[in-house]
């Protein structure tokens, strides 16, 4: 019976089940509790749950049970990542490979790290070895394609969504994948339908939510603007950012003073007022939006007709 229940809870996880697979653990646990993979695989739910201090204990009692076991540590490493202690996220993907060099889905994890830290060519390179083990991995797929679309390559990342949808149309990742390439590329109608669709899919997967209100946002005659302009500079690196927006606020600020020392003091005055009307858009829109996010999300998850 144990077995089946682990089996089940197992089966429940990979579904993103999560609530059902903890009530499964939970059960096996209060029978044997110091199964060493029951607190592992609880430590894997809740964690997707976003319960990461439960999450957190769960994996520290599993990993004191059984120091050897690769999940744990890829557990571990999510848990890192979660907390946003990157170098020590990378630390257990590497303990993970230590006891299973032919774990594609630590070497997966590793290229989301690197990608995180804009260490582009390292993050490609671990894509790159993962696909060397499972080259028909879906997971992979995506990756690759979320890798083009964080870099701005939308076509290279199209290929690869398409393909993983032409591997499985219903796998929730991908059609997210495309969504979000369409969102990028201004295909309002096509990233609609794949948030729709990957919602119908799991009403709980708080991407596909999180998607779909980025697009009413996108909608939106007032912050539609906002969300094209950081949508254009997220996928620049941290510097060119930076750069852009220092270049910005020095030609405004030049073409202000040039104005005045012509004589023509009130378009001088309205190239100020232009900027500060940037800056002061700017502070409002980006709280804003996120209320906005927060308000559209909430009207989805209590509407019958999804």
């Amino acid at each position: 019976m144990n077995d089946y229940y682990f089996d089940t809870a197992l089966q429940s996880y990979n579904q993103g089940r999560h609530a059902h697979s903890v009530t499964l653990l939970k059960q096996l646990l209060g029978e044997s509790p110091e199964k060493a993979v029951y607190h592992g695989l609880l430590a894997a739910n809740l964690l997707a749950m976003g319960r990461i201090h439960a999450a957190d204990y769960e994996l520290k009692l599993a990993l004191n049970l059984d120091p050897t076991n690769a999940f744990f540590h890829l557990v571990a490493a999510r848990v890192f990542l979660f907390k946003g202690k990157i170098t020590a996220a990378l630390e257990s993907c590497d303990n993970s490979l230590q006891l299973e060099p032919n774990d594609h889905n630590a070497l997966l994890l590793k290229g989301e790290l690197y990608g995180r830290l804009e260490k582009r060519r390292l993050q490609l390179s671990a894509l790159q070895a993962a696909a060397n083990i499972a080259p028909d991995s879906i997971s992979i797929m995506i990756a690759f394609g979320e890798y083009f679309l964080d870099i701005g390559d939308y076509r290279s990342a199209k290929e690869y969504a398409e393909e993983a949808l032409n591997r499985d149309a219903q796998d929730q990742d991908a059609n997210l994948l495309m969504g979000e390439i369409a969102l990028a590329s201004d295909n309002i109608e096509d990233a609609d339908y794949h948030a729709k669709f990957a919602i119908m899919q799991n009403p709980e997967n708080r991407q596909a939510l999180n998607l779909f209100a980025q697009i009413k946002m996108r909608k939106s005659a007032v912050f539609g603007l906002w969300w094209k302009l950081n949508n254009y500079l997220s996928n620049m690196s941290n510097l060119s950012t930076g750069l852009i927006l220092i270049i910005g606020f020095l030609s405004f600020n030049l073409l202000s003073q040039i104005a005045l020392d012509l004589g023509y003091s009130t378009v001088s005055f309205l190239l100020s007022l232009t900027w500060l009307g940037l800056v002061v858009y700017s502070w409002v829109a980006i709280p804003y939006y996120h209320k906005m996010l927060r308000r559209e999300l909430e009207k989805f998850q209590f509407n019958p007709d999804y």
